[in-house]
């Protein structure tokens, strides 16, 4: 049954415009994705976590808005609730007008609204998630545990930024394709300027791009 509502979302994405797409619950567990493979199931729930957030704060009264879209400059997300407590979610060009997209979305709500009536179904949602963050942990552990730059840099960066600092690095991780250990020296450059792009604090990122060339040359030196 799983199958099913993975197919429901597929027709989503399939949609002219539209880039990827999720469904989660009031517990912000991701029930459903068809997005791309760098966007790991803790970066999904953070997103679904501010979107829910951000449909009870629209609303003085605490009832949640039933669709809102945001628009930024390269693309927009627009987010809908159905079936009382599950949000579709989809990531589509910005210049996509409501006209455009309405009318698809309307039916594809329709599909998927039947598809999470079956509690197996849903059940099986749940089971998935649930898997995903086994292996997200155990794939933390790994970053953790790691004594090659990665792991080195992810260290240095907690200890400048505190939490903010591993996210930075895990993201960064996922964007570029890196997986640790990482051992040449071009793709500890990648990612050390990945993370420092994102840091805007003067003071950090100077300390953090002085020590982190430092940590290069150190692994350089041992390889």
């Amino acid at each position: 049954m799983a199958a099913k509502l993975e197919d429901a979302l597929r027709k989503v994405t399939e949609l002219p415009g539209v880039k990827a797409a999720l469904v989660f619950d009031h517990f912000n567990t991701i029930i459903a994705r068809d997005v791309p493979g760098q966007y790991s199931n803790e970066i999904l729930k953070r997103i679904a976590t501010q979107l829910s957030q951000l449909s009870l704060f629209s609303s003085k009264s605490r009832i949640p808005t039933q669709e809102f879209r945001l628009v930024y400059e390269k693309y927009a997300v627009y987010t809908r609730l159905f079936a009382k407590n599950f949000y579709l979610v989809v990531f589509m060009d910005r210049n996509l007008q409501p006209a455009d997209f309405r009318q698809p979305l309307n039916l594809s709500v329709l599909v998927l609204d039947r598809a999470l009536r079956s509690e197996d179904l849903y059940e099986a949602g749940r089971t998935m998630s649930g898997a995903a963050e086994v292996a997200e942990r155990s794939l933390r552990d790994t970053y953790e545990n790691d004594v090659s730059f990665a792991g080195r840099f992810r260290r240095l960066c907690v200890e400048f930024l505190g939490q903010m600092g591993r996210d930075l690095v895990d993201m960064s991780l996922e964007e570029l394709y890196l997986f640790p250990p990482i051992r040449t020296e071009s793709d500890m450059h990648r990612l050390r300027s990945h993370v420092l792009a994102h840091v805007v604090h003067p003071v950090k990122h100077t300390l953090l791009e002085q020590e982190s060339q430092k940590l290069i040359e150190d692994c350089i030196s041992l390889a």
